[in-house]
Protein backbone atom coordinates (compact mmCIF):
# COMPACT_ATOMS: atom_id res chain seq x y z
CA UNK A 1 0.00 0.00 0.00
CA UNK A 2 1.26 3.52 -0.85
CA UNK A 3 2.29 5.55 2.16
CA UNK A 4 0.49 8.89 2.44
CA UNK A 5 3.06 11.70 2.59
CA UNK A 6 1.39 14.71 1.04
CA UNK A 7 -0.36 17.52 2.89
CA UNK A 8 -3.56 16.64 1.05
CA UNK A 9 -3.44 13.04 2.31
CA UNK A 10 -2.87 14.25 5.86
CA UNK A 11 -5.92 16.48 5.54
CA UNK A 12 -7.93 13.43 4.45
CA UNK A 13 -6.74 11.51 7.53
CA UNK A 14 -7.64 14.50 9.68
CA UNK A 15 -11.17 14.60 8.28
CA UNK A 16 -11.50 10.86 8.95
CA UNK A 17 -10.44 11.28 12.60
CA UNK A 18 -12.81 14.23 12.97
CA UNK A 19 -15.75 12.16 11.77
CA UNK A 20 -14.93 9.38 14.20
CA UNK A 21 -14.63 11.65 17.22
CA UNK A 22 -17.80 13.49 16.21
CA UNK A 23 -19.58 10.18 16.06
CA UNK A 24 -18.45 9.43 19.60
CA UNK A 25 -19.79 12.74 20.91
CA UNK A 26 -23.09 12.24 19.12
CA UNK A 27 -23.43 8.96 20.96
CA UNK A 28 -22.76 10.73 24.26
CA UNK A 29 -25.50 13.23 23.59
CA UNK A 30 -28.09 10.63 22.61
CA UNK A 31 -27.57 8.07 25.33
CA UNK A 32 -29.68 8.15 28.50
CA UNK A 33 -26.77 8.38 30.97
CA UNK A 34 -23.97 10.43 29.33
CA UNK A 35 -21.95 10.74 32.57
CA UNK A 36 -21.72 6.99 32.96
CA UNK A 37 -20.78 6.63 29.27
CA UNK A 38 -18.02 9.27 29.53
CA UNK A 39 -16.51 7.62 32.62
CA UNK A 40 -16.57 4.24 30.91
CA UNK A 41 -15.04 5.48 27.63
CA UNK A 42 -12.88 8.35 28.87
CA UNK A 43 -9.66 6.56 27.96
CA UNK A 44 -10.60 6.04 24.34
CA UNK A 45 -11.91 9.60 24.03
CA UNK A 46 -8.63 11.02 25.36
CA UNK A 47 -6.66 8.87 22.89
CA UNK A 48 -8.76 10.17 20.00
CA UNK A 49 -8.33 13.76 21.18
CA UNK A 50 -4.55 13.35 21.31
CA UNK A 51 -4.52 11.87 17.81
CA UNK A 52 -6.50 14.82 16.44
CA UNK A 53 -4.28 17.33 18.26
CA UNK A 54 -1.19 15.86 16.62
CA UNK A 55 -2.97 15.83 13.27
CA UNK A 56 -3.83 19.53 13.64
CA UNK A 57 -0.28 20.35 14.66
CA UNK A 58 1.24 18.46 11.73
CA UNK A 59 -1.21 19.93 9.25
CA UNK A 60 -0.67 23.44 10.58
CA UNK A 61 3.11 23.11 10.29
CA UNK A 62 2.84 22.03 6.69
CA UNK A 63 0.65 24.95 5.68
CA UNK A 64 1.91 27.84 7.79
CA UNK A 65 5.66 27.66 8.26
CA UNK A 66 7.70 28.53 5.18
CA UNK A 67 11.12 30.14 5.12
CA UNK A 68 13.21 31.48 2.27
CA UNK A 69 16.94 30.99 2.00
CA UNK A 70 19.46 31.52 -0.79
CA UNK A 71 19.66 28.68 -3.27
CA UNK A 72 22.97 26.88 -3.55
CA UNK A 73 22.51 27.00 -7.31
CA UNK A 74 20.04 29.06 -9.30
CA UNK A 75 19.91 30.21 -12.89
CA UNK A 76 18.46 33.46 -11.48
CA UNK A 77 21.97 34.25 -10.23
CA UNK A 78 23.52 33.82 -13.64
CA UNK A 79 23.02 36.60 -16.10
CA UNK A 80 23.84 35.40 -19.58
CA UNK A 81 24.28 37.61 -22.60
CA UNK A 82 23.58 34.67 -24.89
CA UNK A 83 19.98 34.50 -25.97
CA UNK A 84 19.33 38.23 -26.08
CA UNK A 85 16.68 39.29 -28.55
CA UNK A 86 17.95 41.15 -31.63
CA UNK A 87 16.51 44.38 -30.21
CA UNK A 88 18.20 43.86 -26.83
CA UNK A 89 21.50 43.03 -28.49
CA UNK A 90 21.25 46.13 -30.65
CA UNK A 91 20.69 48.29 -27.56
CA UNK A 92 23.62 46.66 -25.76
CA UNK A 93 25.88 47.23 -28.76
CA UNK A 94 24.82 50.86 -28.97
CA UNK A 95 25.12 51.80 -25.30
CA UNK A 96 27.93 49.63 -23.93
CA UNK A 97 31.51 50.40 -24.95
CA UNK A 98 33.54 47.28 -25.74
CA UNK A 99 30.86 44.80 -24.66
CA UNK A 100 28.30 44.57 -21.92
CA UNK A 101 29.79 44.79 -18.41
CA UNK A 102 30.51 41.37 -16.95
CA UNK A 103 30.01 40.42 -13.31
CA UNK A 104 32.79 38.54 -11.54
CA UNK A 105 31.99 34.87 -10.95
CA UNK A 106 33.68 35.07 -7.54
CA UNK A 107 31.17 37.62 -6.18
CA UNK A 108 27.62 36.70 -5.18
CA UNK A 109 25.56 39.51 -6.69
CA UNK A 110 22.29 37.61 -6.18
CA UNK A 111 19.51 37.61 -8.79
CA UNK A 112 19.87 40.26 -11.47
CA UNK A 113 17.92 41.32 -14.54
CA UNK A 114 19.14 43.02 -17.68
CA UNK A 115 17.01 45.95 -18.79
CA UNK A 116 17.59 47.43 -22.23
CA UNK A 117 16.12 50.64 -23.53
CA UNK A 118 17.06 52.87 -26.42
CA UNK A 119 18.56 55.48 -24.10
CA UNK A 120 20.44 53.18 -21.72
CA UNK A 121 21.15 49.60 -20.68
CA UNK A 122 21.41 48.48 -17.06
CA UNK A 123 21.75 45.40 -14.90
CA UNK A 124 19.37 45.55 -11.95
CA UNK A 125 19.91 43.87 -8.58
CA UNK A 126 16.81 42.20 -7.19
CA UNK A 127 18.52 42.06 -3.78
CA UNK A 128 19.51 45.72 -3.54
CA UNK A 129 16.67 47.13 -5.72
CA UNK A 130 19.14 49.39 -7.52
CA UNK A 131 21.21 49.01 -10.69
CA UNK A 132 24.69 47.49 -10.55
CA UNK A 133 25.70 49.55 -13.57
CA UNK A 134 24.07 51.74 -16.22
CA UNK A 135 25.59 52.26 -19.69
CA UNK A 136 24.61 55.02 -22.09
CA UNK A 137 25.86 56.37 -25.40
CA UNK A 138 25.69 60.15 -25.74
CA UNK A 139 25.67 62.21 -28.92
CA UNK A 140 25.62 65.95 -29.45
CA UNK A 141 22.09 66.09 -30.86
CA UNK A 142 20.45 64.47 -27.82
CA UNK A 143 22.18 66.93 -25.47
CA UNK A 144 21.22 70.11 -27.30
CA UNK A 145 17.41 69.92 -27.19
CA UNK A 146 14.95 71.87 -25.05
CA UNK A 147 12.73 69.23 -23.38
CA UNK A 148 11.59 70.20 -19.89
CA UNK A 149 12.17 67.84 -16.98
CA UNK A 150 8.98 65.96 -15.98
CA UNK A 151 9.96 64.50 -12.58
CA UNK A 152 7.47 61.68 -13.11
CA UNK A 153 9.23 59.00 -11.08
CA UNK A 154 7.72 55.52 -11.21
CA UNK A 155 8.55 51.86 -10.55
CA UNK A 156 9.97 50.00 -13.52
CA UNK A 157 7.15 47.99 -15.16
CA UNK A 158 9.72 45.51 -16.51
CA UNK A 159 10.53 44.37 -12.96
CA UNK A 160 8.19 42.28 -10.75
CA UNK A 161 6.94 43.65 -7.45
CA UNK A 162 9.13 42.57 -4.56
CA UNK A 163 12.23 42.74 -6.74
CA UNK A 164 12.14 46.47 -7.42
CA UNK A 165 12.01 49.78 -5.60
CA UNK A 166 8.66 51.50 -5.11
CA UNK A 167 7.96 55.20 -4.66
CA UNK A 168 7.05 54.57 -1.04
CA UNK A 169 10.53 53.17 -0.33
CA UNK A 170 12.07 56.63 -0.77
CA UNK A 171 9.26 58.65 0.82
CA UNK A 172 10.30 60.34 4.07
CA UNK A 173 13.79 58.81 4.12
CA UNK A 174 15.75 61.98 3.44
CA UNK A 175 17.37 60.45 0.33
CA UNK A 176 16.98 61.63 -3.24
CA UNK A 177 16.09 59.29 -6.06
CA UNK A 178 19.45 59.73 -7.74
CA UNK A 179 19.55 59.21 -11.52
CA UNK A 180 22.35 57.01 -12.80
CA UNK A 181 21.62 57.78 -16.45
CA UNK A 182 20.68 61.47 -16.01
CA UNK A 183 17.46 62.96 -17.35
CA UNK A 184 19.62 65.83 -18.62
CA UNK A 185 21.23 63.44 -21.11
CA UNK A 186 17.92 63.21 -23.00
CA UNK A 187 16.74 66.60 -24.22
CA UNK A 188 15.33 65.70 -27.61
CA UNK A 189 13.12 62.61 -27.32
CA UNK A 190 10.31 62.78 -24.71
CA UNK A 191 10.04 58.99 -24.41
CA UNK A 192 13.75 58.53 -23.76
CA UNK A 193 13.67 61.30 -21.16
CA UNK A 194 10.63 59.79 -19.41
CA UNK A 195 12.34 56.39 -19.25
CA UNK A 196 15.19 57.85 -17.19
CA UNK A 197 12.68 58.32 -14.35
CA UNK A 198 12.11 54.61 -13.76
CA UNK A 199 13.32 53.67 -10.27
CA UNK A 200 15.48 50.92 -11.77
CA UNK A 201 17.70 53.79 -12.95
CA UNK A 202 17.88 55.29 -9.45
CA UNK A 203 19.84 54.78 -6.26
CA UNK A 204 19.44 56.59 -2.92
CA UNK A 205 21.68 59.65 -2.84
CA UNK A 206 22.23 62.25 -0.15
CA UNK A 207 20.48 65.42 -1.48
CA UNK A 208 23.61 67.56 -1.07
CA UNK A 209 25.49 65.09 -3.27
CA UNK A 210 22.78 64.58 -5.91
CA UNK A 211 21.86 68.23 -6.30
CA UNK A 212 25.33 69.73 -6.09
CA UNK A 213 28.66 68.06 -6.83
CA UNK A 214 27.15 65.02 -8.60
CA UNK A 215 25.05 67.30 -10.76
CA UNK A 216 28.10 69.38 -11.60
CA UNK A 217 29.95 66.23 -12.66
CA UNK A 218 27.03 65.32 -14.93
CA UNK A 219 27.16 68.80 -16.49
CA UNK A 220 30.91 68.46 -17.02
CA UNK A 221 30.49 65.09 -18.76
CA UNK A 222 27.84 66.55 -21.07
CA UNK A 223 30.19 69.40 -21.91
CA UNK A 224 32.89 66.90 -22.85
CA UNK A 225 30.45 64.97 -25.05
CA UNK A 226 29.40 68.19 -26.81
CA UNK A 227 33.04 69.01 -27.49
CA UNK A 228 33.97 65.50 -28.62
CA UNK A 229 30.77 64.73 -30.53
CA UNK A 230 29.92 61.47 -28.75
CA UNK A 231 31.00 59.06 -26.06
CA UNK A 232 29.96 56.50 -23.48
CA UNK A 233 29.21 56.86 -19.78
CA UNK A 234 29.00 54.02 -17.25
CA UNK A 235 27.54 54.94 -13.87
CA UNK A 236 26.67 52.96 -10.78
CA UNK A 237 26.79 52.45 -7.01
CA UNK A 238 29.59 51.13 -4.85
CA UNK A 239 29.67 49.53 -1.42
CA UNK A 240 33.14 50.34 -0.20
CA UNK A 241 35.01 51.05 3.01
CA UNK A 242 38.56 52.40 3.09
CA UNK A 243 39.14 50.12 6.09
CA UNK A 244 39.19 47.20 3.65
CA UNK A 245 42.43 48.61 2.22
CA UNK A 246 44.10 48.22 5.63
CA UNK A 247 45.23 44.69 6.63
CA UNK A 248 44.78 45.61 10.29
CA UNK A 249 41.26 47.04 10.03
CA UNK A 250 39.84 44.97 7.16
CA UNK A 251 37.05 42.61 8.20
CA UNK A 252 35.70 41.48 4.83
CA UNK A 253 32.31 43.15 5.24
CA UNK A 254 30.69 46.48 4.39
CA UNK A 255 28.04 48.13 6.55
CA UNK A 256 25.44 50.21 4.74
CA UNK A 257 21.87 51.40 5.17
CA UNK A 258 18.68 50.20 3.53
CA UNK A 259 15.45 52.14 3.15
CA UNK A 260 11.79 51.35 2.65
CA UNK A 261 9.67 48.27 2.96
CA UNK A 262 11.50 46.63 0.05
CA UNK A 263 14.93 47.19 1.55
CA UNK A 264 16.49 49.47 -1.06
CA UNK A 265 20.25 49.50 -0.49
CA UNK A 266 21.92 52.86 0.12
CA UNK A 267 25.34 52.88 -1.59
CA UNK A 268 28.36 54.19 0.27
CA UNK A 269 29.89 55.55 -2.98
CA UNK A 270 29.10 56.17 -6.64
CA UNK A 271 31.27 55.85 -9.73
CA UNK A 272 31.08 57.43 -13.17
CA UNK A 273 33.30 56.24 -16.02
CA UNK A 274 33.67 58.26 -19.21
CA UNK A 275 34.85 56.59 -22.44
CA UNK A 276 35.37 58.68 -25.56
CA UNK A 277 37.81 59.48 -28.36
CA UNK A 278 40.09 62.51 -28.53
CA UNK A 279 40.70 64.62 -31.62
CA UNK A 280 43.23 62.19 -33.16
CA UNK A 281 40.61 59.44 -32.71
CA UNK A 282 42.27 57.57 -29.84
CA UNK A 283 40.13 56.12 -27.05
CA UNK A 284 40.43 57.68 -23.61
CA UNK A 285 38.87 56.82 -20.24
CA UNK A 286 38.55 58.48 -16.87
CA UNK A 287 36.67 57.45 -13.73
CA UNK A 288 35.35 59.43 -10.78
CA UNK A 289 34.35 58.00 -7.40
CA UNK A 290 32.40 59.99 -4.80
CA UNK A 291 31.23 59.15 -1.32
CA UNK A 292 27.50 59.35 -0.76
CA UNK A 293 27.81 62.49 1.37
CA UNK A 294 27.91 66.28 1.03
CA UNK A 295 31.03 67.96 -0.37
CA UNK A 296 32.14 71.50 0.38
CA UNK A 297 32.85 74.03 -2.33
CA UNK A 298 35.09 74.58 -4.13
CA UNK A 299 34.99 71.06 -5.53
CA UNK A 300 38.27 69.35 -6.28
CA UNK A 301 37.31 66.79 -8.91
CA UNK A 302 40.97 65.96 -9.51
CA UNK A 303 41.01 64.33 -6.07
CA UNK A 304 38.10 62.09 -7.06
CA UNK A 305 39.71 60.62 -10.19
CA UNK A 306 40.40 56.88 -10.21
CA UNK A 307 41.53 54.37 -12.80
CA UNK A 308 38.97 52.02 -14.31
CA UNK A 309 40.95 49.12 -12.85
CA UNK A 310 40.56 50.59 -9.36
CA UNK A 311 36.78 50.74 -9.74
CA UNK A 312 36.58 47.26 -11.26
CA UNK A 313 38.53 45.72 -8.38
CA UNK A 314 36.16 47.26 -5.83
CA UNK A 315 32.90 46.51 -7.63
CA UNK A 316 33.64 43.07 -9.08
CA UNK A 317 32.59 44.26 -12.54
CA UNK A 318 34.56 44.15 -15.79
CA UNK A 319 33.14 47.22 -17.49
CA UNK A 320 34.68 46.72 -20.95
CA UNK A 321 35.25 42.97 -21.37
CA UNK A 322 35.83 43.09 -25.13
CA UNK A 323 38.90 45.30 -24.94
CA UNK A 324 42.07 43.77 -26.30
CA UNK A 325 44.76 43.05 -23.72
CA UNK A 326 46.86 45.91 -25.03
CA UNK A 327 43.99 48.42 -24.99
CA UNK A 328 42.83 47.22 -21.58
CA UNK A 329 46.28 47.90 -20.17
CA UNK A 330 46.42 51.35 -21.77
CA UNK A 331 42.88 52.48 -20.91
CA UNK A 332 42.16 50.88 -17.55
CA UNK A 333 45.38 51.01 -15.55
CA UNK A 334 45.71 54.78 -15.51
CA UNK A 335 43.12 57.53 -16.09
CA UNK A 336 43.47 59.40 -19.36
CA UNK A 337 44.21 63.15 -19.24
CA UNK A 338 40.61 64.07 -20.13
CA UNK A 339 40.32 66.27 -17.02
CA UNK A 340 43.33 68.32 -18.04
Amino acid sequence: MRRRDSAEDRRIDLKFFMLLILKKFVLVINIKNPTEYLMKHIRSLVIWAVIISFAFLEDGCVQQFAVTRPAIYSVAQQHRQAGLSPQDQQRVDRNCPFGMPRLSSTVNFGPTQLITRDGYVLQHSASDKIPLWVCEFLETHQLSGHLARSDKFQPDPLLPEGQRAELSDYRGTGYDRGHQAPAGDQTEDARLKAETFYLSNMAPQVPALNQQIWRELEDTVRKWMMERGSGYVITGPMFYDTAEEDPVRARGAITHRVIGKNGVAVPTHFFKIVVSTNSPGHWETIAFVMENRPYKRPYHFEDLIKSVDWVEQRTGIDFMPMLSAQEEKRLEREPSPIWN
